[in-house]
């Protein structure tokens, strides 16, 4: 039972990175939003970035019909208008490794509280829940119409290694922590047309996988943003043990600051 509750929260993590497919294919759908909407169009300033993953069941699957399919591999690239700066934060104190089977709590003493990127880390009141940073995964258990829920505590901190994230996933009601470690590629290493990406690999799951993901991402300059391009681009990317890959394109769009008249102009 331990085994099958850890996999369940160990999913949570791809949700990072996890991808839709529209119209054809609605498994997934991704919603991004970059604040302020109204910015600078030259100079980079401090932003937050939001995002929201729907990950519906995989129907076909003959084993887990009632659950969203296993997802191993997970990338979402964000707009050119956005960019990381990973070095204007505190780094993690802690390895990925001393993380492993801490509570939140412990987490954030080990790591430090300036390491944490992420804001609004609450515990899912239930699957349609998209406030703050957290997750709810879902397991298909044996008969038709049953599932079980597990509400999930995300904390993303930056990582001790260069150019990553430590994401933190706790679920206290089944006394279970997975941590993945997500690699941030930006500028030149990002993807044509994108200003960086984020690669998180997914180990094997042995059960359940996550139906919904928000985060929200805020802290100091570790976001900064400026509207170049009234047009952005978001983009994710999942590939899945049982079912073809996805992906899933977002659009949003931002204001450019009026330049201030000087005055007996």
């Amino acid at each position: 039972m331990r085994k099958y509750l850890i996999a369940a929260v160990v999913a949570i993590v791809s949700a990072l990175g996890l991808s839709s497919v529209a119209q054809a294919d609605p498994i997934q759908s991704i919603t991004g939003k970059l604040t302020p909407e109204k910015r600078s169009k030259k100079k980079y300033k401090p932003a937050k970035i939001y995002v929201e993953i729907l990950t519906g069941p995989n129907t076909t699957d003959p084993i887990s019909p009632e659950q969203p399919p296993s997802a191993y591999n997970t990338k979402v690239n964000f707009p050119k208008n956005a960019k990381f700066n990973t070095k204007a934060v505190a780094k993690c104190k802690a390895t990925e490794a001393q993380l492993q089977n801490t509570t939140t709590e412990q987490a954030k003493s080990l790591c430090g509280t300036k390491s944490i990127v992420s804001k609004g880390s609450t515990v899912p009141t239930g699957p349609e829940h998209t406030t703050g940073t957290s997750a709810w995964v879902t397991v298909d258990l044996p008969g038709p119409g049953t599932t079980l829920g597990v509400p999930v505590v995300v904390t993303a901190f930056n990582g001790s290694q260069k150019d990553t994230l430590f994401l933190h996933s706790r679920a206290d009601s089944v006394n279970n922590t997975s941590v993945l470690v997500g690699k941030l590629k930006t500028g030149k290493k990002a993807p044509k047309g994108y200003g960086s990406q984020l690669d998180v690999t997914i180990p094997p799951l042995l059960a359940g996988a996550i139906s919904r993901f928000t985060t929200t991402v805020k802290a100091k300059k570790y976001v900064q943003a400026r509207c170049k391009a009234k047009n952005e681009k978001w983009q994710a990317t999942t590939k899945y043990h049982n079912h073809s890959t996805t992906t899933d394109d977002y659009a949003t769009k931002c204001k450019q600051k009026r330049k201030k008249k000087g005055k007996g102009k």
